[in-house]
């Protein structure tokens, strides 16, 4: 790579599977799903088809026995290196990961770093994205409503909004000391 585009390199090989867990791989997962914009579709496969761009394909998973699968039709979308750069800005200025969705084994080892760090965590912020179906949509908002008993957790706030999202684009246009006076006063809260 010349110096050129050393700047521009988001880490990615030419070619690769995606769903890694690499923090590039998660970047542009999360930029081609947004920008893919079909409820259901995820991304499997990138392609460096320019100096700038990655081709990103993907489908509607299924799970067969046991393994996520995309038996059906494929489709892509183009995701520019200023794109990825943009979106890895705004994560780490956010400190959120790319992925919204935990693991177990990721809520075991944050619930250690929390403790080890002398925080205890009593809050879990979760974004759910709501079924296509409004009988799900009706049953799922049912079920986590306010004051509700969650596995021994109550429900004390909801939203019809991404709002990790939302906070992740408040302190990108906050300033920093701001965004920590609001963090400290939600922790003396609890």
């Amino acid at each position: 790579m010349d110096e050129a585009t050393a700047g521009s390199d988001p880490g990615l090989s030419e070619v690769g599977m995606l769903g890694n867990g690499a923090p590039q791989s998660q970047v542009l997962e999360l930029v081609a799903k947004r920008k893919h914009g079909v409820e259901g579709w995820e991304p499997f496969h990138y392609e460096k088809v320019s100096e700038s761009d990655y081709e990103v394909s993907g489908g509607v998973p299924a799970l067969i026995g046991g393994v996520k699968k995309w038996p059906g039709p494929h489709s892509s979308v183009v995701v520019s290196v200023a794109e990825l750069e943009q979106a890895a800005v705004a994560a780490e200025t956010a400190h959120a990961p790319a992925k919204t969705a935990a693991r177990s084994m990721q809520v075991g080892a944050m619930l250690a770093q929390t403790a080890d760090a002398g925080v205890s965590p009593d809050y879990l912020t979760v974004v759910l994205q709501l079924p296509s179906d409004e009988q799900g949509r009706k049953r799922l908002c049912n079920a986590l409503s306010l004051g509700t008993n969650f596995f021994g957790a109550q429900v004390t706030a909801t939203s019809l909004a991404d709002e990790i999202a939302v906070n992740q684009l408040l302190e990108l246009r906050c300033d920093p000391a701001d965004v920590r006076d609001a963090r400290e006063r939600a922790t003396r809260r609890g």
